[in-house]
């Protein structure tokens, strides 16, 4: 499985848990991308996790990164994409110009056009003022 397949299925099962709470696995079985999760199992895991422990931390980033809007009224999608991209800029073999691309275009694949544009802001002053 290709890494934009395993975030894409990351994405989903961090978004399920900040909208229901638990974990997705069944209403994920079926769709290909959860199909050949593999090789990539140790990577979503991981990113499940790490945004689970880190979330409060990452909304404190969230909120101070964009005061003129609260958190609630930011999308959970939103949140569930700036947190699985800020995990991955936390590592450092991950290289920040390619995350922020991949969490733009999941904004532009599951979002609206604004989100992709607010992802890219807070990811670049994210990268720009090295706060992760």
């Amino acid at each position: 499985m290709a890494r934009h397949a395993a975030r894409r299925v990351a994405l989903q099962k961090i978004y399920a848990r900040m909208v229901g709470g638990g974990d997705c696995d069944s209403v994920l079985e079926g769709l290909p991308d959860f199909e050949n999760i593999a090789e990539d199992q140790e990577y979503i895991n991981q990113a499940c996790e790490a945004t689970l422990t880190e979330s409060e931390r990452f909304d404190e980033l969230i909120t101070k990164l964009s005061p003129q809007r609260a958190l609630e009224r930011i999308p959970v999608l939103d949140r569930a994409i700036l947190h699985l991209a800020l995990y991955e800029l936390a590592k450092p073999d991950d290289p920040s110009s390619v995350v922020i691309n991949e969490a733009v275009e999941l904004a532009k694949r599951y979002g609206e056009e604004a989100d992709s544009r607010f992802i890219n802001g807070v990811l670049g002053k994210v990268v720009r003022e090295k706060l992760v």
